[in-house]
């Protein structure tokens, strides 16, 4: 129940499963885009949210036995073996290789042992670190004992991870499910030689996989993996093990993939991958047989049609929605015209879109309209509750005005809508740059303040948001202002980014210049995300798990994020100073997780956002305060670039 507990909650009476925000939500716009984004929109490849590890997570659980006993495999040089535990100072730790006789405790062998942390920006559990420089590849027999009953024995997790060039790849089939939907997972190997290519299992790298599964009431089952073309697995032989499960309740699942295999050296394999999984009770049904369009503007056609909550104990309202607009030419051929999306709320169980009529002036004469590929996503997640393949629209005639008026150039209002009378700000000087922290953070602009002219500073400290949750809180703080521009760390870019495609807000009004700024965003997510919920399990504390932060969550949220909105996005990645004599990282015990180059939170690879503006990666930078290298926050040059360049 622990997970239950810690993870479904999130700060600010914002619940995973339910939206409620301590404000009304802002007015939505209603985007569109050209034909030719139609393949942006779409839902992402499964397998471009892969996970990729160098190491393995291991359970350690002392709650029935004051003992632990397990045999582990190594492989690669410069082992490490990090302890996570409330209890680890408690705790002692033996270990045996098969061709020894004697137990070898790590007091006896060349090692070094350093206290440290692990965590994702500000949140960070305690761990003790072994480098263990006198040990092979081999199995080895690890043995944990609990010196000190008194104090509970509890549970923990042993990391293990050295510098083998074989790493172990996984994804889900996608982001998070519908109670009672067959949860798929993928694993392959993949070789590091700086192409991360695909092992095929002739070499037998992997020769067993499993799943093991912690459902959201606690209870645990496994399932093996299989590469034997069989059921789901598409190809025998391929490298690539499949397995799947029935989600039987809403929660989150925790789900370990664990490989074991023998490299092509003949060394042990071991990789273990943390995936945790959003399932949501939430669907919708069509009950319209059309789509209907009115004018209800010059140019604007409001598109209606009904759905109907399954769930009737479910009280979520406000959905994204995302759909292509398509039609027929004269001779019959499919004409692809525009995409729609908006963030709706469906209390009277109507969808409402907005479709411009100069998208059908611009692709020519047509007929026989319809909407294609319709999806409804739950805000929190961006798991679809409602897939619709095709649904006929009823269009009024386009207006003769709108015929004559419209000069066959893309405007603003055709790509989000007309600013509503409600939102119109006040037009007088007094524009703010506003920085922006990020997920359970501290106040990392602090003192770098004085850097920025003209700006205010957003203070949300220590919280977990979803991106819309965190856009709306923006939103909020902003109204105190005529217009404002962004400079923000770790997740408030994607926030401030969602906040611009979504939502009016003061960013519209902003003057010339960068309206967004970011450093250190995962904009594709972070592996740390989920290995962090697990951690975070057993010391029963911390913000918690976001499900936007994830790597296949990033990708469901940024399959809605049009091309106009990422173009307003300046952005700034950062890694460690990189010598001969010492190891890339930011933060040792992040590192296994993590592919180099990285802050210790964001992989330079994750934190690029296609079609926004990339500004540069430097090195000698870290995420946060206490990682090896100086916070990415305090660099006073571009600071002082990114102040001088920002829109207020």
């Amino acid at each position: 129940m622990k997970l239950q507990n810690t993870l479904l909650s999130i700060s600010g009476s914002v619940l995973l499963f339910a939206t409620t925000t301590a404000s009304a939500a802002p007015q939505v716009k209603h985007l569109a885009g050209p034909a030719e984004e139609i393949q942006l929109m779409q839902k992402a490849a499964p397998e471009a949210a892969a996970i990729v590890s160098k190491s393995a997570l291991v359970p350690v659980n002392l709650s029935d036995s004051s003992t632990w006993n397990k045999q582990l495999l190594i492989d690669g040089d410069n082992p490490k073996v990090l302890l996570f535990s409330p209890n680890a100072d408690q705790w002692e730790v033996k270990i045996k290789a098969n061709n020894h006789n004697k137990s070898l405790n790590l007091k006896e062998l060349n090692y070094t042992v350093s206290e440290t942390l692990f965590g994702m920006a500000e949140e960070k559990f305690p761990a003790v670190q072994y480098d263990l420089q006198n040990m092979t590849s081999g199995r080895y027999q690890f043995n944990i004992k609990n010196l000190n009953k008194s104090k509970g024995q509890g549970e923990g997790y042993l990391l293990l991870s050295g510098d083998s060039p074989y790493q172990l790849s996984s994804f889900t089939g996608k982001h998070g499910y519908l109670v009672g939907e067959e949860v798929t997972l993928f694993a392959n190997a993949l070789t590091s030689d700086n192409s991360f290519t695909m092992v095929k299992n002739d070499l037998q790298l992997i020769q067993s996989a499993n799943i093991r599964i912690t459902a959201p009431d606690g209870n645990t089952s496994s399932r093996t993996m299989f590469d034997d073309g069989f059921s789901i697995d598409k190809a025998a032989f391929d490298g690539q093990f499949t397995t799947s499960f029935v989600a039987q309740e809403p929660g989150l699942y925790r789900i370990q993939v664990e490989a074991h295999g023998l490299t092509p050296k003949g060394k042990p394999f071991f990789r273990t991958i943390e995936h945790v999984v959003p399932v949501i009770d939430d669907r919708l049904k069509l009950t319209s047989k059309a789509a209907t369009g009115e004018y209800v503007a010059d140019h604007k056609i409001n598109l209606t049609f009904s759905t109907q909550q399954m769930n009737k104990a479910m009280s979520n309202s406000r959905y994204r929605v995302i759909a292509e607009v398509w039609g027929q030419g004269l001779k019959g051929e499919e004409k692809a015209i525009t995409w729609l999306s908006s963030i709706v709320d469906t209390k009277g169980g109507e969808i409402n879109l907005q479709l411009d009529d100069r998208w059908l002036l611009s692709a020519g004469q047509s007929q026989n309209y319809s909407l294609k590929n319709i999806r409804i996503e739950d805000i929190n997640h961006y798991i679809s509750v409602l897939e619709i393949d095709q649904l006929n629209m009823r269009l009024p005639v386009v207006s003769e005005k709108s015929a004559r008026l419209f000069d066959g150039q893309i405007t603003q209002s055709m790509l989000f809508g007309n600013k509503p009378k409600s939102v119109a700000k006040n037009k007088a000087a007094g524009g703010k740059l506003m920085l922006v922290h990020g997920y359970c953070s501290s106040d990392v602009w602090g003192s770098q303040q004085g850097q920025f002219s003209n700006s205010v500073k957003f203070s949300d400290f220590n919280q977990n948001r979803s991106h819309d949750a965190f856009a709306q809180r923006i939103d909020t703080f902003g109204d105190n202002y005529p217009s404002f521009g962004i400079v923000a760390h770790s997740q408030g870019g994607a926030a401030a980014l969602h906040l611009y495609s979504y939502y009016w807000s003061g960013l519209d009004d902003a003057g010339s210049g960068r309206l967004i700024q970011s450093v250190g965003t995962p904009y594709q997510g972070t592996p740390l995300a989920g290995n962090l919920a697990s951690v975070g399990n057993v010391f029963g504390v911390g913000c918690g798990y976001n499900s936007n932060l994830t790597t296949s969550g990033a990708s469901s949220w940024l399959a809605g994020i049009p091309t106009w909105a990422r173009n307003a996005v300046n952005y700034y990645t950062t890694s460690p100073t990189t010598k001969w004599w010492r190891p890339d990282w930011c933060q040792i015990v992040t590192d296994p997780f993590l592919r180099d180059p990285d802050d210790g939170t964001t992989e330079k690879h994750r934190g690029q956002l296609s079609g926004g503006v990339n500004r540069g990666h430097k090195t000698g930078q870290c995420h946060t305060d206490g990682m090896r290298d100086m916070a990415q926050t305090k660099d006073s040059g571009r600071n002082s670039t990114m102040s001088s360049n920002a829109s207020r």
